[in-house]
């Protein structure tokens, strides 16, 4: 009876190095995944024709004002403030969306102002999550001199207007 016990703790010994030794094995990595030591790479942001990086530095640069500058992406922060920008001008509208609770921005210019692109684009979802929010952007230009108007609504598009939504107000004075 000895010799079977010393046996099995022999055996569960033996059994216990090769597991912990098949659970230190490194993995290989298959075509689509990465090791943990190569380098990541950012995911690319959406591109926006004729606006270029210096556009978007200055817009970056500007966010602390209370007139925004031009060429500036503008964001909820800027909700009901105003901005002066030049005939031929562009600014970038972005702003906070989750379409799949059905609630998406509904968004008016006034004549003087023509949005060039429409663009949403989904924030990373973690594995199994479905519903993440994102980012609404619209590229605006200024095509007529003028006091201008940008409102947006973030409601349900067949629910009736109560009052009670989240809006956006831009004034964009064009010279």
């Amino acid at each position: 009876m000895k010799i079977m016990l010393k046996l099995i703790v022999i055996l569960s010994v033996i059994a216990a190095v090769v597991f912990a030794a098949g659970c230190a094995e490194e993995q290989e990595t298959t075509e689509n995944e990465t090791q943990a030591d190569s380098e990541q790479v950012s995911p690319a942001t959406p591109e926006t024709p004729d606006i270029t990086d210096e556009i978007v530095t200055e817009a970056n640069a500007a966010q602390g004002n209370e007139t925004i500058e031009p060429g500036q992406i503008i964001t909820e922060a800027e909700n009901g403030k105003s901005m002066s920008i030049k005939k031929g001008e562009l600014f970038i509208l972005q702003l906070s969306e989750n379409p799949s609770t059905g609630y998406s921005w509904e968004l008016n210019v006034s004549e003087g102002l023509n949005i060039l692109s429409d663009r949403y684009s989904q924030e990373e979802a973690p594995e199994g999550q479905v519903g993440v929010a994102g980012i609404h952007s619209w590229t605006i230009e200024a095509v007529s001199e003028g006091s201008r108007q940008v409102n947006g609504i973030y409601k349900r598009p067949w629910e009736n207007t109560t009052g009670t939504e989240e809006n956006f107000t831009l004034t964009v004075e064009v010279v």
